[in-house]
C-alpha cells in the first residue's frame, strides 16, 4: 500500500512542473489575462509573455476566484482542490452541468476532441501518465491556454504548448450541452 501511495505522490509532483503568473487587464468587451510563463523554470531563457482574452466573463470570473487555490488530493473546495474538483466546479456553478468525479470518468463521458485546433473555450483537456491512464483534466481557455490545478502551485493558467504538457496531452472532450453553446457562436 506504501508503493502506490508513494508512486501516486510522485506522478502527481511531476504534473506541477510548469507555472505562470498573471495580471488581468481591464477590458469591456472581454477578459484579458496576461500570462507571463516561466519556460519551464529554465532561468537562461526570458520569460515568455501572452495575452489571451477570455470572452465567456462569467467562466474568466469563477476561475479568477480560483487562481492560487492551493491542490489537495480529493480536495472541491478553496480551501484545497484537486484537478477534477475543480474542474467539477467550474462545469457546475458556470454551466450547470454535473461531471463525474475522477479525470478519467469525464474523459469517457464527454465526446472526443481529437484535434487541438478544434478545441473551443470550456473544453476538458486530458492528460495521460506513463501507464496511459488519464490521470489529469483541466479546461480549455483559448490560444493553446488551459485552467488547471497544479500540485506545486494550485490553480494556475498554463500553455499546452508546454514541452511537459505537450508529452502527456491526450486529447480534448466536449460535453454535449456545452457543444450547443459553442455551436451558436
Amino acid at each position: 500500500m506504501k508503493k502506490l501511495y508513494l508512486y501516486t505522490l510522485l506522478i502527481i509532483s511531476a504534473l506541477s512542473i510548469s507555472s505562470c503568473s498573471l495580471l488581468k487587464k481591464p477590458s469591456n468587451e472581454e477578459t484579458v489575462w496576461e500570462i507571463e510563463f516561466d519556460n519551464e523554470r529554465d532561468t537562461s531563457k526570458p520569460i515568455k509573455k501572452e495575452e489571451v482574452k477570455i470572452e465567456n466573463k462569467t467562466l474568466a470570473n469563477y476561475y479568477e476566484s480560483w487562481i492560487g487555490t492551493p491542490h489537495r488530493m480529493g480536495g472541491t473546495t478553496k480551501q484545497g482542490v484537486d484537478c477534477s474538483g475543480f474542474v467539477q466546479n467550474v462545469y457546475k456553478n458556470v454551466y450547470g452541468i454535473m461531471l463525474p468525479r475522477t479525470a478519467s470518468e469525464m474523459e469517457k463521458a464527454l465526446e472526443p476532441i481529437e484535434s487541438k485546433s478544434s478545441l473551443k473555450e470550456g473544453d476538458l483537456v486530458f492528460f495521460r501518465n506513463k501507464s496511459k491512464k488519464v490521470s489529469h483534466v483541466g479546461i480549455y481557455l483559448k490560444d493553446n491556454t488551459f485552467v488547471h490545478t497544479s500540485t506545486s502551485q494550485g490553480v494556475v493558467i498554463t500553455s499546452l504548448n508546454d514541452k511537459y504538457w505537450t508529452k502527456l496531452y491526450y486529447r480534448g472532450g466536449r460535453h454535449p450541452k456545452l457543444k450547443k453553446v459553442n455551436d451558436k457562436k
